[in-house]
């Protein structure tokens, strides 16, 4: 019976063996690892379709000085993070009365219609000339963020960029005026709140603790670690010092609030940068990674890279140890013009141990 026993339990844990070697790790990386110490490959302007004949004909006729810039686009959401993709971006325009932005979806099928009409931001690059996305409201595409992780719980930590824009007019072409105010960064809040719930949110106020202000926090590498943080989203508003006011105002710390900011290096509420041209700026970088800050980059911009097949500002980007580099051209992204230029972490993976916050072997997702 002795013999049978050992036997039994032998089995048990050969059987259970595999799950035994993963349970330290998150997607292939430690989960020891705190989350300012991973350094991955994003996404810009994540919810833009490659542009359809017809938005094509209406840039070139309206602003063909930008056709180039905007020649680009991304796979739905979920393709990207099946890709491996860990941080995103979503444009967000206020539109608190409904029906702003209803133009040109006047023919589209009474589904779109109504959403368009219907009150809460909306996702575009810019009205009436690029339009066309994977998600036409925010909380569509909270909606999609949500049901992926329901799909793949236990995955790496998702960190989303909501980029908050103001429509000021435009002689000729845009006649509204299209400001985010204070009720409208609180809309946002609540629609992250009530479509993610709180146990899918890493929020300032569980990041800041016990400490006195957030940015103490931080330089005290406050960070949750993966094993923490796993299945879960970071949300960064992405917006003008008008709108940073706003959003603050009455919640020191952000206390209370579901977005973290980016904030000067001397606010009690910094605690990501957002620095676009890494080029000549990877000693500061470094310097804020090692602080315990989160820091954004782009690898490219405008298309220019992709049509010149130009890696510098990506090994920039990389080299400066910058948790989140956007891109527009990993591998998965429409390609219509075949560019060679393609984006990926050293090794080909998308996200990996960041090299100057953290020393450990390379691991990641090819």
């Amino acid at each position: 019976m002795r013999r049978r026993a050992v036997q039994l339990v032998t089995a048990v844990l050969l059987l259970l063996a595999p799950a035994l070697a993963h349970a330290g790790q998150v997607e292939g990386l430690p989960a020891t690892l705190r989350l300012d110490q991973v350094q991955l490959l994003g996404s810009h302007n994540s919810y833009k379709r490659y542009p359809s004949a017809d938005e094509e004909a209406r840039i070139r006729t309206i602003a063909p000085q930008y056709w180039d810039e905007l020649d680009y686009g991304h796979p739905p959401l979920e393709a990207q993070f099946a890709i491996g993709i860990r941080q995103i971006e979503i444009d967000v325009a206020p539109d608190p009365q409904g029906g702003l932005y209803a133009t040109p979806y006047q023919l589209a099928a009474p589904k779109t219609r109504a959403k368009m009409m219907a009150p809460g931001a909306k996702v575009l690059h810019f009205p009436q000339l690029d339009t066309e996305t994977h998600c036409l409201t925010f909380r569509d595409c909270l909606t999609v963020l949500r049901r992926w992780s329901d799909r793949f719980p236990g995955h790496l930590p998702v960190t989303v960029l909501v980029n908050a824009s103001d429509f000021p007019p435009i002689a000729g072409s845009w006649l509204h005026d299209a400001k985010f105010e204070a009720a409208d960064l609180d809309a946002l809040d609540t629609d992250i709140r009530t479509v993610m719930s709180a146990d899918r949110l890493i929020l300032p106020d569980t990041v800041r603790g016990g400490h006195a202000t957030l940015a103490q926090s931080v330089r005290a590498h406050a960070w949750p670690t993966l094993a923490a943080a796993r299945g879960r989203f970071l949300f960064v508003l992405d917006a003008a010092d008008r709108h940073y006011a706003l959003y603050r105002a009455g919640h020191p710390s952000l206390k209370g609030r579901a977005m973290f900011g980016y904030f000067d290096e001397q606010s009690p509420e910094v605690a990501v940068f957002n620095i676009q041209d890494p080029r000549g700026e990877e000693t500061r970088i470094a310097r804020l990674v090692r602080a315990g800050f989160l820091v954004r980059t782009r690898a490219d911009a405008d298309t220019k890279e992709a049509r010149a097949n130009d890696p510098t500002r990506l090994r920039s980007a990389i080299a400066s140890g910058a948790q989140y580099v956007s891109s527009d051209y990993y591998d998965g992204v429409p390609n219509p013009h075949g560019y060679a230029y393609r984006t990926s972490l050293p090794g080909g993976v998308l996200y990996r141990c960041d090299p100057v916050a953290a020393k450990c072997a390379r691991a990641g997702k090819p």
